[in-house]
This record gives C-alpha cells, structure tokens and sequence, in this order.
C-alpha cells in the first residue's frame, strides 16, 4: 500500500525523487555538448573572443561585478599569438566535448558552467536571450547525473553506471526549456506587438530576404499573421508538448518555428538547441522505445519507488533546491509588472525577461563634455573607448551611457582633467515612433550615483504609437526635432551637424578638455 504522505512538500517530494528512464538525460547531454562545441569553434572562427573581449578598451559590466575583466594573457601556438579569451573559447570547445562524451562528466561540466558564468558577466552590451539560456542551463548540468549512461565515465567505472535517473532532473528540464516560451509569450501581450509593431517595420526592412521577398509581407493580414502566430505559438506551446495526445504535434511546430527563425534572424546556435531540447517532453524512455520498435534492444523498465513519509536531509535539500530554483526563475521576468519603467524603452528591467522581438530601436548618443572652471565645452569622441558592436547597443540603454560616462571622467581624470561635466543628448526611437530623448539633458551623468535604483534621470516615453514607421534618416533628426537643450549644448549645436556621423570640428575644441569629435549608435532590436 502506498503511504500516506501529508503535506504537499511531501507529495512533491515523493514525486520528484521517484526514478525514471536515463534517456532523455543522455540525449539532452549529447545535444548540449555537441551545440555549445559548435558555438565554442564558431566564435573563434569568426574572431569574436578576440574582437568582443580582448580589443575593446572599456566593458559594460554588471552591477556588482566590476572586478570581472577579460582573460589578459596572450601565449603563442604555433608561432601564432592567441589572446586569452580564444583561449577560452578553446577551453569551451574541449569541455564541450568532453561533456557530450561522458567523460569526467562532473568535474568537466562544473568546469564549463564556472567559465560560461565569467564569460556572461564580463560585458551586458553582448547580452541575449539564448546566451543567458545556456548559462542557466550550464549551471543546472553539474547536478545531473547525465553521466552514469553511455558515457565514456560509465564505461570505465560500471559500478557507477545506471538507466534511471531522478524524476525531478526531467521536471527541472522541462521547466527551465518551456521558460523562454511561456514568458516571451506573455511579453508579446503588449500593445505595440498586438498592434504590429515592431514586426512591421522589422519586415519592411528586409525586403530583399530570399525568404521574405516571395511572400507579400507589406500586406497587413500577414503582419498581423506573423505577431498574433507568434503569440499563440509561445503560448500554446508547452502545453501541446505536455499532453500525450499533442505532444507529436507540438514538436513538429517547435521544429518548423526555430527553423523559420534560422532563416530569417541571425540567431547562431539558439534554434538546434531549443529543437534538441524539446525532446525532453517525450517519455524519458523514448531514445530506447524506439530502439526496441527496431528490434534492438529491451524496452526501458523502472521500478516504482515507493513512497515516504519522511525523507533524509540530503533529499529534502534537492527537493527545496529545485523549488527554489524555480521560483526565482518564475519571479525574475514577472518583476516587470512590478519595477517602474517601460522595460522596452528603458531597458531598466529589460534582461533575464524573456522579451524576444518586442522593441526595434534606432538610436544616436553625442555625449557633451563641459570644463567646470572656464565653462567650455567638446563633443566626446567615443571611438577610442567602443567598438562598432558596442556603440550599437550603448545608444539604446539610458544606464549604459551613463556607465559609459563614469569611465570617461574617470579617464579624464586621469589625464589631467578632474571633475568634467558630460551630458548625453541620446535620441531614440522605439518601435517606428518619431524620436525623443531618452536622458535628461541637462543632467551631468558623472554626478548620478551608479545603483541598482530606477533613475530620475530616465525621460518617460511619450512620443504616440505610429501604424507608420518614422521615416526621416538619422543624420536629419536634430533639424526635424523641437528640442530643449541645455546652454552648454547650444554653445556647440550646429543645425546641420548630424547625431551619429562622425566628424572632428577643431574650432569647437575645448583646450582645457582637449576632446574631439564624436560618434553616434545605431539601430538595434
């Protein structure tokens, strides 16, 4: 007879500690391996460690985590130099391996989660979704016991071999890949993407796509086709792969909607590794089922565990781990609803949301530097202290341009020139509406104290929704804007002096900042 169990803590526990099938464990350990090696050998390919961590001079850095800076090393292979971050890349392509083969599986898969998690937190301008999804996922692998079936671990050692695993890792999987899903629908409840917006503009922009170009993407019903499709797709998603019924249904969605997402979004590894992941809502026997429908091979057989009442302290920290891990990935994108801001405009609340799609953004920064003393002002040059992937973003995030400009005092300071005053004038436009500042203005940033707080400094969103984008080029907007600008902007404002082209102007040059030119961002989604 089964015991009675009482509480729910009890109930769930006896759930999630009963036994099932290894499988989908092995699979999902396979996959993962096998996808992170790629984007590993991908990157150093296409020379990311190097252009994204080792060459830029300055890293928007997490709040809390100023102390992580990217690997300076530089060793030679080869007669070759090779800078630290390839370096770890390399490490990553390895592990990976090593991962997807079983091999040293524990400490091997702890090894790779500690360097995912440095690489995350050196630089939030390189954040997106699928980067922090594999993070989480990285740090939830070390716990599994993926590596006690066909495994080079389980080869060597068959004392430690098994077919079965805990139930709660199938749970705490399935939980964690529906995630993305089920929050990224959510967010699509908002009325710029119920409305069309920025899909329309996104679509309108990509006109000579070999994909988009065959379908009559101007016309409004496929607009409206694509953002409501995607909103019941997110939706509806997971409980389709829950459901035994529906569950074939909702893979063979899941497959046609990451690969329509490969061919239309520079998305890199996120669509194979969403699609690999997905089997994880199959039967935890389903790699062996099969087999066995071949005739190769027994069916999988698990013996039911039984329940108790009572559970040893080792037990009942994984069953409040695994609830506590899920919480907090519950409460960290529902805090949007509840912190000020748009998170679209403001980006306050914007990361660990799962918002995919929802803000298409073209932006330009100038940042005004302003000598206390004499009052004289320059434009700040931003190119000594960004690369082009970084400007792309900074623009568009009010709190990463005011990071940006503590490091410039600080680097003036540094130079010669304490306590200079910068002001940002920062002109967004968000989801095809006509731009506005995004900062104050008049505000000296360098005096803003850099906290975890919703800035004052942040102006409101108030430009109207447009069913049409803003068409007007970048370079024109300051001559088609009604702007409030401080004294010390006016001082130096040309009316046909662009946002974002650069330029040097030497009879605007402060002698006592000795500051030239500027550089302004561009678009971004």
């Amino acid at each position: 007879m089964r015991q009675e169990t009482g509480s729910a803590f009890n109930r769930i526990s006896n759930r999630l500690l009963q036994t099932v099938p290894i499988d989908f464990l092995v699979v999902f350990r396979i996959a993962f391996g096998v996808v992170m090696c790629w984007w590993a050998i991908s990157g150093v390919r296409n020379g990311i460690p190097y252009n994204n961590y080792t060459l830029p001079a300055y890293h928007f850095t997490y709040y809390g985590f100023d102390w992580v800076k990217p690997i300076d090393l530089s060793v030679a292979i080869g007669g070759v130099a090779v800078d630290g971050m390839s370096l770890l890349y390399i490490a990553f392509a390895g592990l990976a391996i090593c991962i997807a083969m079983g091999l040293w599986y524990r400490l091997v898969s702890t090894l790779f989660a500690v360097g995912m998690v440095y690489w995350f937190l050196i630089d939030k301008a390189y954040y997106l979704n699928h980067y922090y999804l594999c993070t989480l996922l990285s740090l939830m692998m070390p716990f599994f016991p993926a590596g006690r079936a066909f495994s080079v671990d389980a080869w060597r050692n068959p004392s430690q071999r098994s077919d079965t695993s805990p139930a709660w890792c199938l749970w705490l999987l399935r939980f964690q890949i529906g995630v993305p899903y089920f929050f990224g629908g959510i967010a699509k409840l908002n009325t710029d993407w119920l409305r069309g917006q920025p899909m329309r503009t996104t679509l309108s922009y990509m006109t000579d796509h070999p994909w988009i170009s065959r379908f009559p993407l101007d016309q409004e019903y496929l607009v409206q086709l694509v953002c409501w499709g995607g909103l019941l797709f997110d939706l509806s998603i997971v409980p389709l792969l829950l459901f035994r019924k529906t569950r074939l249904f909702g893979f063979f969605l899941t497959c046609a909607f990451h690969i329509c997402n490969h061919n239309l979004w520079n998305i890199g590894i996120f669509p194979w590794l969403m699609i690999a992941a997905t089997t994880v809502y199959f039967d935890p026997g389903w790699p062996r089922q099969i087999l066995h429908r071949l005739g190769w091979g027994n069916r999988p057989e698990v013996t039911a565990t039984p329940s108790m009442a009572k559970f040893p302290l080792p037990q009942r920290l994984i069953v409040s781990g695994v609830l506590l891990w899920i919480g907090v990935q519950t409460l960290v994108p529902l805090r949007v609803f509840v912190l000020p801001g748009n998170p679209s405009w403001s980006e306050y609340s914007h990361h660990f949301s799962w918002h995919m799609l929802l803000r298409a953004k073209v932006s330009g920064v100038r940042v005004y530097a302003t000598a206390p003393d004499s009052g004289r002002s320059g434009i700040i040059d931003l190119r000594p202290y960004l690369t082009q992937r970084q400007l792309a973003v900074v623009g568009r995030d009010p709190r990463m341009i005011h990071q940006l400009c503590l490091f410039i005092a600080d680097d003036l300071a540094n130079n010669g020139h304490p306590n200079v005053e910068l002001r940002a004038l920062a002109l967004v436009s968000l989801n095809g509406r006509k731009p506005q500042p995004i900062i104050d203005p008049a505000v000296d940033l360098t005096k803003q104290p850099r906290d975890l707080q919703y800035p004052d400094w942040i102006v409101d969103l108030h430009e109207p929704y447009r069913h049409l984008a803003w068409k007007i080029p970048l370079e024109q907007w300051e001559s088609q804007l009604d702007l409030e600008l401080p004294p010390q902007m006016m001082a130096l404002r040309i009316p046909q002096r662009p946002v974002v082209r650069s330029e040097t102007d030497s009879s605007q040059r402060s002698d006592e900042i000795r500051v030239s030119g500027q550089l302004g961002a561009v678009a971004g989604n």
